[in-house]
């Protein structure tokens, strides 16, 4: 198996997307290294291969998630923050392929006259379906806890600030905790998809073990999420054993 680079800027990302439209890793595994979406918006369709046009992503000003795009005319260079929410990527035609991110970074720059873009995250990233790929088997529940907050984020600003700021791993740890917290005391979900069950079983493990401070800063968060949505006071310490 070949060895994915720990970091990848877009004079690297180029050289590994001469024959693509896009190159994407990875979904909920715990596998290492980082996360990342290379994307190569051509001046002109090679035609032999899904030719993305546009990238529709979400940064965060002034604490609120905004929608941002780019294109072949989008100023360069780009060394950005991304917030949580949806990739999307389109062709000429419309057709699109889509990812969930839980944020992380964004560097873009012309390369060989292509605008090459390099999201990268310390979060996992999911496909959400499209012209050239499937869905991750967690994606829907990602884009289910996705609604969520931003319901949550739109009657309490608070914590819409709150969320904003926070790290990649603690968006995603806050995830993790929320729907091991449903299966856990719910033996008909668990039932119904045991495998994902175990997968997220295996990742609350995980960032408990291996990475505590973002484990604990999920579960502010989720305490925060919970409150916000009037679930219960915020404090009350749910995805801590």
């Amino acid at each position: 198996m070949t060895k994915l680079p720990t970091t990848i800027d877009p004079r690297t990302a180029a050289g590994m997307l001469q024959h693509w439209g896009f190159l994407a890793h990875a979904d909920v595994s715990g596998q290492e290294g980082p996360s990342f979406l290379l994307v190569a918006i051509r001046p002109r369709p090679t035609l032999e291969h899904y030719d993305p046009e546009r990238i529709d992503f979400w940064v965060t000003e002034r604490g609120q998630g905004i929608p941002a795009t780019m294109d072949g005319l989008s100023q360069m260079p780009v060394d950005d923050s991304t917030t949580w929410g949806m990739i999307r990527v389109v062709d000429r035609l419309r057709v699109t392929n889509e990812w969930l991110s839980f944020g992380g970074r964004l560097t873009a720059e012309k390369v060989d006259g292509a605008v090459i873009a390099v999201f990268t995250s310390s979060a996992p990233l999911l496909r959400r379906g499209g012209h050239s790929q499937g869905w991750d088997k967690a994606a829907p529940s990602v884009a289910a806890f996705f609604a969520k907050v931003r319901a949550a984020a739109g009657v309490d600003h608070p914590f819409e600030v709150l969320e904003a700021a926070a790290d990649p791993l603690a968006r995603y740890s806050c995830f993790v905790a929320d729907f091991a917290r449903r299966y856990r005391h719910s033996e008909m979900l668990r039932k119904l998809d045991p495998e994902l069950w175990q997968v997220v079983g295996h990742e609350e493990r995980r960032m408990r073990d291996h990475d505590p401070l973002a484990w604990q800063a999920g579960g502010r968060l989720l305490d925060a999420l919970d409150a916000a949505a009037g679930g219960r006071a915020p404090g009350n310490g749910a995805v801590h054993p």
